[in-house]
């Protein structure tokens, strides 16, 4: 009885290969089932005939194998029910239904549990069990997987389509007894099957190397080494600064309090800081902490990091903050030599250094190198991430199969979160629930951390249905005690002089419109910062300003090397105290280390007001900054904010008209702060969102275990900003950086083998990644979807990417060219 799961291996040494490796990371009896069972439907004779390479591209009848095993775990369950139950428990038959769904659909996506198996698959294996086939499932699985069992036959009966193969009524009623739980296990249980089961069939580099562990060592040992030499050295300083002292000051008393709550088992934790208070060390020292106390408490699995950042800008500047590296003069700076940065455009400099080896020597070693370290790259398996909100909140909420292959590396971190006021007011809440309840599941912890900490307790909303009821899905989460543990007496330390370094004026002039703006700015004697809310408002602000090379326009209708030349620019121009004025949108509220004397910011709401104000004065090198605030409006008399900020966002705005008062200073912003996390909370709906075109609420989405609709969750909603288009934008007319993607596309399609394949697929992701620097994202509303502009007829549009047609239609002073960008935002 020998079958194979793959050319070159035994189906039992697949199976059981799985298993183990799945057990790194997930011990649900509910896992194991499915693993045991996922390939059993790979004993069809006709798929053993197709593995034959002579039977390539050869039709042979039905060869499914996922819907084959569903079949056979199905037989399986009728003869072995009450064997099942005592391994399961009591809800048993939900967590069978889960497995069914786990086999069926392991090389595809999650799907939604009122359609979780299709007709047509179970028709299609139904006919095949007709053909009586000689299908030695249950002596396989006896003899090979050595699970004893009551023996069951492959017979034609209808338990999966009328009883397996089905989410009735009642089934969504024990469902919802325990919705977090189920999904959460599911996911999760999915995840670290496909990820193993990925693993093991893989190329043999992969099989059995798993980065995070045979790093972890030496990412515990530099960051303690690390850490402390900074500490040192900023202790024996002998001409402290007092920023230093605060600076050192808030680190340990949070590092003191963190001590307090892991010993009453705490695992999610808030840090509320001032702009400026070195959040980047604290939090590391933080997570240094919960190591410390995990190896004391002799916790078999040691802790990675993931550090999660809004934008792409941040994960850049942490990562120089973090990484060890060399100046010319040998000095050593930085905590970390491995970690890996990932992200739509971020370079894996590992990936880079094995390519040019292998392009000089293709051996089998290079090779082996390139494999791996895609694989790391792309299952999260490191012990120090940085990576950015889009790719770690959508991974939390994902059905897909690709984006999963990174769950179970979730498993066993320090999530160190910042910046998290840049995340949708209505979902700061159910994120904070949501992680308290993985951290506790998966060995894991979470440090939120801000300058504008929002409230989580839940609003109470009666007329609310049941099934969007934050507090039936998060059952204990609205009590304080379970509600992330803050760190710091923030308080304290937002009255200190030294983060009181700006004050806000109101512009209440009437009529305030470009126009005006301008008159405003041009009364400074020195350089300005002015946010604006729409692309489409600071292209005509620098307009009226005309050809003025002391004049900066920055959007994100820049090239991203573009932008940063911007803001280089910007920096020299300030040093040498000079009157720079920057036109920008939000896109420099967080994360760009830029500080100017006067800031100018259009109505927004309270968080980001903040957020710019802290451009303002930032290293606090003047007696105080001055920011204004005032509310722009249009040609037709109507605020620009009021386009952009809508509904509950309007709120928002009416908050900061009323309670942002003339000449209130920064330190006076933190008990307005408190004061608008608490009014909008009461008007919030908890995890109501828009998916697609659909108003959707996540909570009612995982009471109702509808993984699929909950997986098209993104943090950017396209219906609001707008379809997105990209466009690379040559450095000049013999730029053939787009012409060398389109030829490793075709090799990669045309690749044959594993190793070809997959080779040809990393270098087109790289190339992509080396592109980024030029690559340009606009986004159009419907409406505005004709503006785009024109690409080239000669380089078609492949993986979304455009070649911009006429290089006259970009330029480095005004960016990418449009008829007009109403509405664009950042």
């Amino acid at each position: 009885m020998n079958f194979k799961s793959h050319p070159d291996k035994a189906l039992e040494v697949h199976i059981l290969g799985v298993l183990e490796k799945m057990k790194r990371n997930c011990n649900f009896p509910m896992a194991e089932i499915a693993v045991l069972f996922h390939d059993l439907g790979k004993i069809n004779p006709n798929f053993q005939e197709k593995l034959k390479p002579e039977n390539k591209g050869v039709f042979l009848g039905y060869t499914n194998h996922s819907y084959l095993s569903v079949y056979a775990f199905a037989c399986y369950l009728e003869k072995n029910i009450a064997a099942l139950k005592a391994i399961l428990g009591d809800d048993f038959l939900i967590k069978v239904k889960c497995i069914v769904v786990i086999i069926a659909k392991h090389h595809g996506n999650l799907p939604d549990f009122d359609a979780m198996l299709g007709v047509e698959q179970i028709e299609k294996v139904e006919a095949f069990v007709k053909t009586k086939a000689l299908l030695p499932m249950s002596v396989f699985y006896n003899e090979k997987l050595g699970q004893i069992h009551h023996p069951f036959e492959i017979y034609e009966h209808e338990f999966l389509r009328k009883k397996l193969g089905v989410f009735n009524i009642k089934d969504k009623e024990n469902w919802q007894k325990d919705a977090l739980n189920y999904f959460m296990d599911m996911q999760f249980a999915f995840a670290s099957l496909i990820e193993a089961d990925k693993r093991d069939a893989g190329h043999k580099a992969v099989r059995d190397y798993y980065h995070f562990d045979h790093a972890i060592e030496q990412s515990l040992s530099e960051i303690e080494q690390g850490l402390t030499t900074i500490f040192e050295v900023l202790a024996q300083k002998e001409d402290k600064s007092t920023l230093d002292i605060l600076r050192t000051s808030i680190r340990e008393e949070a590092v003191e309090n963190i001590g307090i709550a892991l010993e009453q088992g705490k695992r999610i934790f808030s840090l509320t800081a001032p702009t400026g208070a070195g959040k980047t060390f604290t939090l590391l020292a933080l997570a240094r902490e919960i190591q410390r106390t995990n190896q004391r408490n002799k916790n078999g699995h040691k802790l990675g990091i993931l550090y999660a950042l809004p934008f792409l800008s941040i994960t850049e500047q942490v990562e120089q903050i973090i990484k060890i590296k060399m100046d010319n003069e040998g000095n050593k700076s930085g905590i970390i030599s491995d970690l890996l940065s990932f992200s739509s455009k971020s370079i894996n400099e590992k990936i880079e250094e094995v390519q040019e080896r292998l392009e000089q020597d293709a051996s089998n070693d290079n090779l082996n190198d390139l494999l791996q370290e895609d694989f790391i790259q792309h299952t999260f398996d490191h012990p120090f991430m940085i990576t950015t909100f889009v790719q770690f909140f959508e991974t939390l909420m994902s059905n897909h199969n690709s984006t999963m292959l990174k769950l179970p590396n979730f498993s066993n971190r320090i999530f160190l979160i910042d910046e998290v006021q840049a995340l949708p007011p209505r979902l700061y809440i159910f994120f904070a629930a949501w992680l308290k309840t993985f951290c506790e599941k998966n060995n894991s912890y979470a440090i939120i951390s801000t300058a504008t900490m929002p409230h989580f307790s839940f609003p109470i909303k009666t007329h609310l249905d049941a099934l969007k009821k934050p507090e039936l899905l998060f059952k204990s989460f609205d009590k304080k005690e379970n509600q992330p543990y803050e760190l710091l007496d923030a308080k304290k330390y937002f009255a200190e002089d030294i983060f009181n370094r700006y004050k806000i004026d109101l512009i209440q002039e009437e009529n305030f419109d470009t126009k005006a703006l301008k008159v405003h700015i041009e009364t400074q004697s020195q350089a300005v910062l002015v946010i604006l809310n729409t692309i489409d408002d600071t292209k005509k602000l620098y307009a009226a300003f005309g050809d003025t090379e002391n004049v900066i326009l920055l959007n994100t209708h820049f090239i991203p090397m573009d932008r940063r030349r911007k803001i280089a620019l910007a920096k020299e121009k300030l040093a040498k105290n000079e009157k720079v004025i920057i036109i920008s949108t939000q896109l420099i509220e967080a994360g760009v280390d830029i500080d100017f004397p006067i800031v100018y910011r259009d109505l927004c709401p309270l968080p980001s007001l903040i957020q710019s104000a802290g451009r303002c004065n930032r290293n606090n090198k003047r007696a105080m900054g001055q920011v204004y605030f005032f509310n722009l409006l249009d040609e037709n008399g109507k605020s620009r904010a009021e386009l952009i900020y809508k509904n509950e966002a309007k709120e928002f705005l009416e908050f900061c008209k009323t309670h942002i008062l003339h000449g209130v200073t920064e330190n006076q912003l933190y008990g307005v702060q408190d004061l608008f996390f608490k009014s909008i909370s009461e008007n919030l709906t908890i995890g109501a969102y828009k998916i697609g075109n659909k108003d959707e609420n996540m909570i009612q989405l995982v009471n109702e275990a509808k993984f699929e609709t909950l997986g098209k969750f993104q943090l950017i909603d396209q219906s609001f900003f707008g379809s997105q288009y990209q466009y690379y934008i040559r450095e000049n007319e013999n730029d053939k950086s787009y012409d060398v993607l389109i030829d490793l596309m075709f090799k990669m399609v045309k690749a044959e083998g594993y190793e070809d394949s997959t080779r040809y697929k990393i270098e087109v992701n790289s190339q992509m990644k080396n592109m980024a620097e030029l690559l340009l994202t606009i986004r159009l509303t419907p409406k505005k979807e004709n503006l785009a502009p024109l690409f080239s007829n000669v380089h078609k549009e492949y993986m979304g990417i455009r070649v911009l047609q006429n290089l006259e239609d970009y330029h480095f002073e005004s960016g990418i060219r449009l008829d007009a960008t109403h509405n664009c935002m950042l």
